[in-house]
């Protein structure tokens, strides 16, 4: 989706971005021709990807001898596809919880992105409910485009060819990752915020590392998720077909049918504020009271090694409150 041509003139400095991410341009251009041609090969890719997720769940959800799925919860990509799957099947779930789910914001960069009557000296916005939303694109370079391309899609197949060198890349890039929960646990108030003897696991040497040993093998297998992710998310980590037109575009009847539950951290670096601006649109748009919106202080974008604590304590409260 290269249809966007963007007039900077400004330097890119960090203390002038919009909640870290987000740069506001002055103008940008629309090329009506490339758009068309992208999305002429994007959106037959798009469906033929929700089909194979939702009906790989669904086949499973029967072969199990499942009526209706209690709580349907799906983090990042899997969120994504969660949350596909209850708009096609809403009579199969009751409810479906986003951890932190990817693609939901609108952007100019979308196969649903309607063409502007004025395609040139366009004004950009910050609002992720809009078209002309451009996210993370103003700050991202040309190599970074590049690698989200033709690199990070098949490193994960390459790791295992590189032997101890890429395990011992592999396990540094996220035993630090992992062992900052140790910094987490002191901010939520030591000692006091473990609940149970499990939980006194979490950022022990031999948790983090049975972790890293899990991640490692479980992407060095390779899946087609990897490939796949290409596909559906630009390299500014937004979706070509967003979740916000896939639930706008859904009726009240069909909404009513299961509570929707939008989940982020407070520092993630997925939008928040589109998630946000989901629920204000159900919630205005249709009247329905089945839409929630919470944020789990301390976490980020992956919630359960950040604060697995506040994610717990609100997935249990989400529960208990429906019984």
């Amino acid at each position: 989706m290269d249809h966007i041509k963007l007039h900077d003139t400004r330097p890119t400095r960090p203390e002038d971005l919009y909640k870290k991410y987000y740069k506001l341009v002055d103008l940008f251009d629309f090329d009506t021709a490339q758009f068309q041609n992208s999305k002429k090969l994007f959106k037959p890719i798009l469906e033929d990807m929700e089909y194979y997720y939702t009906d790989a769940l669904e086949n499973w959800r029967i072969n199990s001898g499942i009526n209706k799925i209690d709580y349907l919860i799906g983090h990042s990509f899997g969120g994504y596809w969660s949350a596909s799957y209850a708009l096609k099947n809403p009579d199969a779930v009751n409810d479906l919880i986003l951890l932190s789910p990817v693609g939901m914001e609108r952007t100019a960069y979308t196969v649903n992105t309607p063409i502007p009557d004025t395609t040139t000296d366009l004004k950009p916005s910050l609002g992720p409910n809009e078209y002309n939303f451009l996210s993370r694109y103003p700050i991202l370079s040309k190599n970074t485009i590049l690698r989200w391309y033709y690199l990070q899609p098949y490193l994960p197949r390459l790791l295992k060819f590189m032997g101890p060198f890429g395990v011992g890349k592999y396990y540094n890039m996220w035993y630090s990752k992992l062992f900052a929960i140790n910094k987490v646990i002191l901010k939520l108030g030591g000692p006091t915020v473990f609940k149970s003897t499990n939980e006194l696991k979490y950022g022990t040497n031999t948790e983090c590392q049975l972790l890293v040993e899990y991640l490692y093998n479980s992407i060095s297998n390779g899946t087609h998720s990897d490939t796949h992710i290409k596909y559906l998310l630009t390299p500014a980590t937004t979706s070509k077909w967003p979740l916000f037109d896939k639930f706008t575009e859904t009726s009240a009847e069909v909404l009513s049918k299961f509570t929707t539950h939008v989940i982020y951290g407070l520092h993630d670096f997925m939008n928040s504020e589109a998630g946000r601006e989901l629920v204000n649109n159900m919630t205005q748009k249709h009247s329905l009271d089945n839409v929630h919106y919470y944020e789990v202080p301390e976490g980020g974008h992956n919630l359960y090694l950040q604060n697995p604590f506040g994610t717990n304590k609100l997935l249990a409260d989400i529960i208990s409150r429906k019984h």
